[in-house]
């Protein structure tokens, strides 16, 4: 740690003895226009109006030029644009973010995201409540790191601010947006601005995608629509009350995957560069866009067998999207005689109705009701003396309600529950100028959290009572359970022959039925978990900073934050405890030559602890369950540079590079072992154990393996160059990315391993110089290269490889209309 840090402050000094050399020699930039200069880009990240270029913050931010130009429209098509983070979507609605390597892949009702997501200043509780607002967005910001004292818990690997237009008192205007593009690729956008009287404005805006799957079998569509209405008025000098109501709605068959492979075993197999160990890779010789329920690929599947019960899979189901999210929000800003006073408070409503599958899952439905309020107040102070000062209040109150069921073949888990969270914390923030050119920072947050769930669920398991072959003859004719959303569900849809003593078993403790013909047995195994955990923490952050020259900021911060802990609908692993970052941030935002080159570098130094991880293990009864636990730490550390140069007039240049590393320093959990003693499928050493239940187990160690999600190397190059055609404009612009070989998986195959890529998007616009009107020809991943996302293991069924992938080349046409 010591050489490092000594390097990394050596690398600091000579960089900002270069910056404030340079900049003496470099005159204050005049005002200039966007065509002469790079222009400012505004941002809030810090609760306060400010350049992006004087946020002593690490932020990239996203303008919607440059959102459109590279087909950003959900949340999981984010990591386009902003190279350090990674967007997973495994199944159902729900994305998953990663911030250099801070993330995890799996949310649910009873777990939260890692990197906060808010829209409109407002904090979204659920994952999967956050595809419907892309859409007459001013700007996103992406936060890297940290942000325990202005957004609290649930941000220990950054922030991610979705801000929409706001009205715009005295203007008179709209914007249309139409387009067509392969996959029968549909997408219309308007927005209206009205003025009311002289101190009001209404605003409107809507949005309709549509585009078939990327798939053969149709997943990895998009299908989506919202609307969003705001009023600003300013009824007196020093007030102002937005007022804001939202719809979406998104449909389709969602994310979808890919079989890619097996995993067979094969006692004392060397380990490979396709299998660890004991196995063989069998590849599935299906094309990567073939899907899950193609009829290749349910012939495919067809043909496997499930461990533990010996017998054929029943085809996985065709999964779907019905998912509606709603909210209003107000917004009162007053100016008060010692500072600016901001109120924003919200009130929102989900209803999920999805059913997805994959490694694993047959299928999973969810039927859902998500209900949150939250209230934020903020009291910027007037400056006293060399002193700037912020203090803040926040209340979160969220409840969900729902019934899971997730089919695993050979278990099939029937999930209510009633989550309730509750959160309330008081921040602050003191800024200390000891010059004109260098301050001092100081920031808490001290926040509590309650958290309780009361769920059940009951599970029903299917094993085989005969030897597997060849040593016997299996189960292979016997029966699968169906899915269903209840027992009376899945007793409805089993026939009575393949269940002769009754169904559903009266509650009570584990029991079991003969189940079908063929040897199978049907165990019920009631589960009821009913548990409060309460949390507090005080997260801080410290910084320097220094006006190095007139367009030049150094900084320097220290900053904490923490995830807060959550449940799980296993015995034995009802709950897990919270994860901590901490994070030491120096950086340099410049301008140069006439405000022509920005060059802003930064370079980070991370320490997780207490990593949360989700995977399957056995639960107090010694059932194979999905739970959430704490299994770890690691370092993270690397280096970030960003570039834009106005070569021209005419010609903008942009380019970033970002180095990476992320190592696990103690990553550790526990598998089941099973009644056949197979040694696990996984890339990481391991022995035999025992669990605190005294359940036999095999302890996995991961220690010293890269984390999820994160590339050595991110790097990306863009031009962007008009030449004038009379009186109109002719824009051509062309982006590279580039992002080196990163774990997409959990559990550390070959298959894990995304390997390099590079990807290109292109664009070709003819219009009026004032933008009122273009016509635009683009093009998206035009190397139509093939780029794994997630990858995950059905150890259910011949431990079958599945992975999802980024979407193929598009490309389309679309017009922009400004009146």
């Amino acid at each position: 740690m010591k050489p490092n840090l000594l390097a990394g402050g050596a690398m600091i000094a000579v960089l900002l003895g270069a910056t404030s050399a340079l900049a003496q020699d470099v005159q204050a930039p005049q005002p200039m226009t966007g065509d002469q200069g790079l222009a400012d880009i505004v941002v809030t990240a810090q609760r306060r109006v400010e350049s992006a270029q004087k946020a002593a913050i690490a932020i990239d931010v996203v303008a919607p030029a440059e959102l459109t130009r590279a087909g950003v429209n959900s949340a999981a098509t984010l990591n386009a644009v902003a190279p350090s983070l990674n967007v997973a979507s495994g199944g159902g609605a729900t994305a998953s973010f990663f911030i250099r390597g801070v993330g995890n892949f799996t949310n649910n009702a009873y777990s939260d995201s890692a990197v906060a997501f808010n829209y409109d200043g407002v904090y979204i509780g659920r994952p999967t409540a956050t595809n419907g607002a892309f859409f007459d967005l001013e700007r996103i910001e992406v936060l890297k790191g940290p942000q325990g004292t202005l957004y609290g818990r649930n941000a220990t690997g950054g922030a991610i601010n979705v801000l929409p237009s706001k009205p715009k008192i005295g203007e008179l205007g709209g914007a249309i947006s139409i387009g067509i593009g392969n996959y029968d690729n549909v997408e219309a956008e308007a927005a209206i601005n009205l003025p009311v009287g002289d101190n009001s404005a209404f605003r409107v805006a809507g949005k309709v995608l549509h585009s078939d799957g990327y798939n053969d079998d149709g997943t990895a569509d998009s299908k989506a629509r919202g609307v969003r209405a705001q009023f600003l008025t300013e009824p007196s000098d020093g007030v102002s009350l937005r007022l804001a109501a939202d719809y979406s709605h998104v449909g389709g068959m969602g994310p979808g995957g890919s079989y890619q492979g097996s995993l067979a075993f094969v006692p004392g197999a060397p380990a490979s560069s396709a299998a660890p160990a004991n196995y063989v890779f069998v590849p599935s010789n299906l094309d990567r866009r073939s899907g899950l329920t193609s009829p290749e690929a349910r012939d495919y599947f067809s043909q496997l067998v499930i461990g533990g019960s010996f017998n054929f899979p029943a085809p996985v189901e065709r999964p779907y999207i019905n998912d509606t999210n709603w909210g209003v929000t107000g917004e009162l800003g007053v100016e008060t005689g010692i500072g600016d006073l901001t109120v924003i408070s919200a009130y929102r409503r989900s209803r999920l109705d999805d059913l997805f599958n994959g490694p694993g899952f047959r299928g999973g439905r969810v039927d859902e009701r998500d209900r949150q309020f939250s209230a934020e107040v903020r009291l910027n102070g007037k400056r006293i003396g060399p002193a700037e000062w912020l203090l803040g209040a926040y209340y979160f109150d969220e409840t969900t309600r729902g019934r899971s069921v997730f089919n695993q073949y050979i278990a099939t888990s029937i999930q209510s529950y009633d989550v309730g969270t509750r959160s309330t914390a008081g921040f602050g923030r003191l800024t200390f100028h000891l010059a004109d050119s260098f301050r001092l920072v100081a920031a808490g947050r001290y926040t509590h959290d309650r958290k309780s769930l009361d769920g059940s669920a009951p599970t029903l398991l299917n094993i085989c009572t005969n030897a597997a072959p060849p040593l016997g003859p299996g189960c292979l004719a016997g029966p699968s359970v169906p899915v269903g959303r209840s027992l009376a569900e899945i007793a409805a849809a089993i026939p009575a022959s393949d269940l002769p003593l009754g169904f559903p078993v009266a509650p009570g403790p584990a029991n079991a039925r003969p189940f079908g013909s063929a040897g199978n047995i049907l165990f019920y195994s009631p589960i009821v978990v009913n548990d409060t955990v309460t949390q507090n923490r005080f997260t801080y952050r410290l910084a320097a900073e220094f006006d190095a020259g007139p367009n030049s900021l150094a900084y320097a911060s220290y900053e904490t934050g923490y995830r807060s802990g959550g449940f799980s609908l296993s015995l034995g692993h009802e709950t897990f405890e919270p994860e901590y970052i901490k994070a030491a941030t120096v950086g340099l935002k410049n301008r140069f030559f006439n405000n022509r080159l920005q060059l802003n570098i930064e370079a980070f130094y991370w320490r997780y602890s207490g990593q949360q991880v989700s995977h399957f293990g056995l639960d107090a009864l010694g059932l194979n369950s999905y739970f959430t636990e704490n299994a770890g730490r690691s370092t993270i550390k690397g280096v970030d540079v960003d570039i834009q140069f106005r070569a021209t007039p005419s010609t903008l240049l942009s380019g970033s590079v970002q180095y990476l590393e992320n190592r696990l320093d103690d990553y550790s959990y526990q598998t089941p072992r099973g009644a056949t003693f197979l040694p696990p499928a996984v890339g990481c050493p391991y022995a035999p154990g025992t669990n605190a239940l005294g359940q036999t187990v095999y302890d996995v160690d991961c220690s010293g393996k890269p984390g999820f999600n994160s590339p050595k190397w991110s790097a990306s190059a863009g031009i962007e160059q008009y030449v004038d055609a009379g009186p109109n404009r002719i824009t051509f612009a062309a982006q590279g990315r580039y992002r080196s070989n990163r774990v997409v998986g959990f559990d550390y195959l070959p298959q894990s391993y995304s390997g390099r890529d590079f990807v290109v998007d292109g664009s070709i616009s003819f219009g009026d110089p004032d933008e009122t009107w273009a016509i635009t020809l683009w093009g998206r991943n035009l190397t139509n290269r093939t780029v794994p996302t997630i990858t995950q293991l059905n150890s259910s069924v011949a431990n079958t490889i599945i992975t999802n992938y980024a979407p193929p080349r598009t490309y389309g046409i679309r017009g922009n209309f400004r009146f």
